[in-house]
């Protein structure tokens, strides 16, 4: 009888290689966490600390529509407790086979195990009407690039955190804790320590979101001062840009131009994934040099031969700006991506 019950067992333990991993996993062994980009690793691991060990897909230099999907990406994800991706089908052309080749219940589609972190961002770019192939590669969920407006990195560590102590009940505390001081330090990045000190970071993002927050701290005083007085980071150094006409390269950054007001609404693209012709170079060069465009912006993983022509031609800046955390040196994480991004840009309009 013994002899049989482990000759099954022997059997389903081979048949089920999640069931391995699970009989092999101790309750104190971190999470095996797998993000699809380096944003969500890096706010993983904040949110972790030493309770998860995880692993980015994608580098910060790569364009994250077109990756790879290699054997070796399979093999991480076969030991995945966790898997977070961006969503907005960002992955659409790389996620799919890799999870079909990983064949772990954990991590598919519906499961715990699949932590969608677009979940509860304010979505933009909803396309209206049928999407076709003629407006060039539009996202029909909307635009994908979320995680270029920080304060969607405390949208992010939310979701983060309830998959995490959802997959380890016992580190909730622990979980929660890394969350708030990770939110803290976003909070005190974009609006200045003493701003939030006196308002709160909740607030202060709900007010920023809602387009309120300039009218609320010339309104408000502490001590016989203006709130706005009291405003600093990311928001009172990108403050001078506000307005200011730029070019991008692709509709990468709306998440970043929509939070710190600056007015884009012209790209080196002839339309999303559509390369330009010589005609729209020439549009595009006029445009520069009528408005008096300072900056041309690109990331260095699209051909920088163009833009660089463009900017030149127009009198303009070329700026290589990432994408992802990771994407140039010195951006290994939220803090230091927006610090040098902001940077770069004062830096180009001459503010």
């Amino acid at each position: 009888m013994n002899l049989i019950k482990i000759s099954l067992m022997g059997m389903i333990l081979i048949l089920c290689p999640a069931a391995v991993a699970i009989a092999g996993r101790s309750a104190d062994d971190p999470l095996n966490v797998v993000a699809t980009l380096t944003d969500l690793a890096k706010i993983a691991e904040a949110v972790g600390g030493d309770k998860v060990k995880v692993t980015a897909i994608a580098s910060g230099v790569q364009d994250p529509h077109f990756v790879d999907a290699k054997p070796s990406y399979v093999v991480k994800l076969r030991d995945a407790d966790l898997f977070l991706v961006n969503g907005l089908e960002l992955e659409i052309g790389w996620v799919p086979p890799l999870l079909d080749g990983a064949r772990n219940p954990k991590i598919k589609p519906g499961s715990a195990g699949y932590v969608d972190c677009s979940r509860n961002i304010p979505v933009l770019e909803l396309p209206v009407g049928v999407v076709t192939r003629a407006e060039g590669d539009v996202h029909p969920f909307g635009n994908p690039h979320y995680t270029t407006d920080p304060l969607n990195a405390n949208i992010i560590a939310e979701t983060v955190a309830d998959a995490l102590k959802g997959a380890m009940p016992s580190a909730s505390d622990y979980f929660d804790a890394r969350k708030k001081a990770f939110q803290k330090s976003i909070d005190e990045a974009m609006f200045g320590k003493d701003l939030v000190d006196l308002v709160g970071g909740r607030k202060l993002e709900s007010l920023c979101r809602s387009g309120e927050l300039d009218g609320f701290l010339e309104k408000e005083s502490q001590g016989g001062a203006k709130l706005s007085t009291k405003l600093g980071g990311w928001l009172l150094k990108m403050r001078p840009l506000k307005g200011q006409k730029m070019v991008f390269y692709h509709k990468s950054y709306t998440y970043f131009i929509e939070r710190f007001g600056l007015d884009v609404q012209n790209f080196i693209e002839l339309k999303p994934g559509i390369q330009p012709g010589p005609g729209h170079l020439v549009d595009l060069v006029t445009t520069i040099l009528r408005e008096k465009i300072r900056v041309v912006a690109t990331h260095p993983f699209y051909d920088e031969k163009v833009a660089r022509l463009v900017a030149e031609k127009g009198g303009a800046r070329l700026v290589l700006l990432p994408l992802l955390v990771g994407g140039i040196k010195g951006t290994e994480d939220q803090l230091k991506f927006f610090d040098i991004v902001t940077s770069l840009l004062v830096e180009a309009s001459g503010k």
